[in-house]
């Protein structure tokens, strides 16, 4: 990727420049241009007098632009050839599709002018290619040397761009707006500022705005809200900040820290529970603690025998009864008991963390998670929340096993904690199970079933997407070349062509794969006589059923 990047930022800030005279020596020894070929020199000289000159402007302002976006990525931790490679060819790529086609078609006429010996056409085709050099050096030139950058402060309070989300910390499913605070940020004639940024792909979109001039000489505040809000914790930006001209051929880059952060929160959903889970064995059945029996009901007491102890008298029932009631030992005193919900993240290395099917599961497996703690800390029990995750700000380093001790009142920290989670392929769900565990505890692990869990003693939640709908399928090849989905001219008609040949599997098969998954792991559990519940959607609650 480094070397990629490298290469398209030589072609934009030099190659380009020789693209008209590669094309034609290669004209030249394929055809006769030997009239040409007389007044060449003279030419070649003329023409080096204003490409020359450009091209030094060019490669100066893409210099100094570099050494400012090094700067700004040093501030955030990314050093070394990768993040030059980033920075060059950030501030190289000057040229937008239309340029490109521009100097593509400007070549194709220099070579036919060569090969029909046709002078005009000649002219025409240096014109367009000079045209090119002269708005990409302008742009350079302007965004280097009178845009500085737009950091969070900058002095005199002139060029600053700042971007907020509010509210910052939502439920999922709320409504979110992005703003971008603009206070006189400079716009040079004839061009335009935009502000770009693709989302992360579960916010379900793009931040797209342009701005004319009109923006130097106020404040100016432009929002939209965002697409969609998903759970999970996101750190957006820096959103792309670039001068584009108004023909569209050349767009210039500006160094910025345009970010904000998101959170959004688990809904707190019901849960409803059809049927408790029949234990195998005297150590399991750990899920009977959800049907706790009550110590007021009648049914828990019976009529005074000569020996009982008055301290167990029900004087409640007794009253209503007419006759001396004693509460049954086995009803009095309730003690809480320690439970352990493990949450298993892990999910094969081969498989597309990414896909809107893994995205799904892994939400109903967080709900889940979060409403069967909320349900047991208000029936009294002790709770303790146990999962796999990254270490933030730290995204190469590996998940390490987490734990929160669950308390009454406190379900936005809970909330919280079940926004971080993601996938992950380091932990194993062995390991997060056996860290921490105390064997006296009470301990579920709710799970998609990817890592078959050994542990033969502890109750398990499988989670089950069968009656989710299934995502729509992807446009055909031939549908997505001829047919778009915007106005003719619009850059979001660019076709993805990584995409479409990459090696995802559609969403149908990635939902066989899943339920293919579960089964697995249900047919295993049954074999180990494991207490099972699964996990399932029912309109706005959750239900725990019996698979």
């Amino acid at each position: 990727m480094t070397f990629l990047r490298l290469l398209r930022a030589g072609f934009h800030s030099v190659l380009l420049f020789a693209l008209p005279w590669a094309v034609g020596l290669v004209v030249g020894a394929c055809v006769d241009a030997s009239q040409v070929k007389e007044t060449g020199a003279r030419f070649a000289t003329l023409f080096g007098y204003i490409a020359v000159p450009l091209l030094v402007l060019q490669v100066t302002a893409i210099a100094v632009k570099v050494g400012r976006e090094r700067k700004t990525l040093a501030v955030g931790g990314k050093k070394g050839l990768a993040a030059f490679a980033v920075a060059v060819d950030r501030h190289a790529n000057v040229l937008t599709g239309r340029g490109l086609g521009l100097a593509l078609v400007g070549s194709i006429l220099v070579g036919l002018a060569l090969a029909a010996k046709f002078a005009e056409l000649g002219v025409i085709a240096i014109a367009a290619v000079g045209l090119i050099y002269l708005f990409a050096t302008l742009a350079l030139v302007i965004s280097a040397f009178s845009v500085r950058g737009f950091d969070a402060r900058v002095v005199r309070g002139r060029g600053t761009i700042e971007r907020e989300l509010s509210p910052a910390v939502v439920d999922a499913g709320d409504e979110v707006e992005e703003r971008f605070v603009l206070a006189r940020v400079p716009v040079p004639m004839g061009f335009r500022l935009h502000i770009d940024e693709e989302l992360p792909l579960r916010l379900g979109g793009a931040t797209r705005f342009a701005l004319d001039r009109s923006v130097s000489r106020a404040e100016t505040t432009v929002s939209a809200p965002l697409p969609r809000t998903a759970r999970g914790v996101y750190a957006l930006g820096p959103a792309s900040i670039w001068y584009e001209d108004l023909l569209g051929l050349t767009r210039v880059f500006v160094a910025s820290r345009a970010t904000a952060g998101l959170r959004v929160l688990p809904r707190l959903r019901p849960l409803a529970m059809s049927e408790r889970p029949r234990a195998q064995i005297r150590t399991d059945g750990r899920m009977s603690i959800l049907q706790r029996q009550a110590s007021e009901d009648f049914f828990a007491t019976r009529e005074y025998r000569r020996g009982d102890d008055l301290r167990r008298v029900h004087w409640r029932q007794s009253v209503n009864t007419g006759a001396l009631q004693v509460r049954v030992p086995e009803a009095v005193p309730f003690a809480p008991r320690r439970v352990r919900l493990v949450l298993d993240t892990f999910l094969p290395a081969w498989m597309d963390a990414d896909d809107p099917q893994m995205a799904d599961l892994l939400d109903l497996l967080v709900e889940g998670w979060v409403a069967i703690a909320h349900t047991l800390v208000r029936r009294g029990e002790k709770v303790t929340l146990a999962t796999a995750l990254k270490i933030a700000g730290n995204a190469a380093a590996d998940p390490v096993p987490r734990e929160l001790e669950c308390k009454r009142g406190e379900e936005r920290k809970l909330r919280a904690f079940g926004a971080e989670v993601a996938w992950q392929s380091r932990v194993p769900l062995d390991m997060a199970v056996g860290t921490g565990w105390n064997p006296s505890a009470l301990q579920l692990v709710i799970s998609a079933g990817f890592a078959p869990l050994t542990l033969g003693a502890t109750s398990l939640i499988l989670a089950d997407i069968g009656d989710a709908p299934v995502p729509p399928a992807p446009r055909p090849f031939w549908k997505r070349m001829m047919v778009h989905p915007y106005p003719v001219g619009a850059d979001d008609n660019a076709v993805d062509w990584r995409a479409m040949f990459s090696a995802k599997p559609t969403p149908a098969r990635a939902r066989e794969e899943v339920l293919k998954v579960y089964q697995q792991a249900l047919d295993q559990a049954r074999a180990r006589n494991q207490a099972i519940l699964c996990l399932r959607r029912k309109g706005p609650q959750l239900a725990l059923e019996a698979p």
